[in-house]
Parts: C-alpha cells; sequence; structure tokens
C-alpha cells in the first residue's frame, strides 16, 4: 500500500496563481494612485513648511527675508530664502544664507511644477519672489500675493496650489482646473 504524500495538485496551484494574479490586478492600480497622491501632498507639506521656515527666520533674526520660487528651462524646481535683499539662486548650492529646498529634485518625489509661479512681480522668467517683513510677520509688498501650483507624477494628475496672502500665511488649495481633486481637499478649492 503505498503512502499518501502531502502537497498540491497542478489544478489547485493554478487556482492559487490565477487568485493571486485577479488580487495584484486589482491592487497595481490602487497602489500607483496612492503614489501619486502621496507625491503632491509630499510637494505641497514641503512647500508649506519652507514658508513658515522662512517667517521664522525673518522674524527671529529681525531681517527682510526674500524668497524665491524659482523653476529653469527644463522643468527643474527650487526654492531659495535669503537676508540679502534679493532673490538668490537655489539652484547653486549654498548660495542661499536662510534655506534652499530641494537638495536634489528627487525630494520632490516626481511632483512638477504647473505654469510659472506668481508670487511677486510676475513675467516669464519662471521666478517667483516676495520679501518678508521681520516686524510685521506680513509681505513687504501686499501685491507680492501668489504661489505655484503642483502636479503629482503620472496620469492622474493630481494637482495642489500653494499660496501666500498678504499676511504671509501660507496654505494648500485645490485648483479648480484639477483633472481630480484629492478627497481631504475637495472643501478646499481654489482658481488655478
Amino acid at each position: 500500500m503505498r503512502k499518501h504524500l502531502g502537497g498540491f495538485t497542478l489544478i489547485e496551484l493554478m487556482v492559487t496563481l490565477a487568485v493571486l494574479a485577479v488580487l495584484m490586478a486589482a491592487a497595481i492600480p490602487a497602489f500607483v494612485d496612492f503614489r501619486e497622491r502621496s507625491a503632491v501632498r509630499g510637494a505641497g507639506s514641503e512647500l508649506v513648511s519652507f514658508w513658515a521656515d522662512a517667517k521664522m527666520e525673518a522674524v527671529k533674526r529681525d531681517l527682510p527675508v526674500t524668497v524665491a520660487l524659482r523653476k529653469d528651462a527644463g522643468g527643474q524646481v527650487c526654492l531659495g530664502a535669503s537676508t540679502t535683499g534679493t532673490a538668490c539662486d537655489c539652484f547653486t548650492q549654498n548660495a542661499c544664507d536662510v534655506a534652499e529646498f530641494p537638495s536634489t529634485q528627487a525630494d520632490w518625489q516626481g511632483a512638477t511644477m504647473v505654469g510659472n509661479p506668481t508670487l511677486g512681480p510676475t513675467d516669464t522668467d519662471g521666478d517667483g519672489v516676495a520679501t518678508i517683513d521681520p516686524k510685521r510677520g506680513y509681505l513687504a509688498d501686499a501685491a507680492d500675493v501668489g504661489g505655484m501650483t503642483i502636479q503629482s507624477p503620472g496620469q492622474h494628475a493630481f494637482r495642489l496650489r500653494f499660496y501666500v496672502d498678504r499676511w504671509a500665511r501660507p496654505y494648500l488649495c485645490a485648483p479648480t482646473n484639477s483633472p481630480r481633486i484629492l478627497s481631504d481637499y475637495s472643501s478646499r478649492t481654489c482658481a488655478p
């Protein structure tokens, strides 16, 4: 008499693989969606944090801090803050005496800027510049309000608008022209 050896039959193995394939096919789009949402939220958080740090440094040093949002011809984006009275070149390492972001473009996690920044006097050179007054903590020129729009990598194109008001308060909102709006920003929409 033969002993029955434990194991899987070919049919059991094929059914298991088919179930795993169906589960993976359902999970991959959800993971891609999560990754895109996470990238744009992370980039937005970095923008708000950078601005808050620049504002704190202006008050702490009792000096005006000039913040620059820059976009080069290749689409790379950086932020720089300095006390020199002019916009520093945040694409050059250690050119800004207060702060720079990012240390590498990979820190954006694939998020990109849509259009040009509108902070400060707007033009077509890809720069947005505003100065924070250390005494009041407001923008030195109330007309320098503005910000930038960031977009997630990939097909979903989630967008967040980083905006600074005349009191130098940063906030994030979902532009009304965004292809898809993040669920936690559905009540915080703004003009593109």
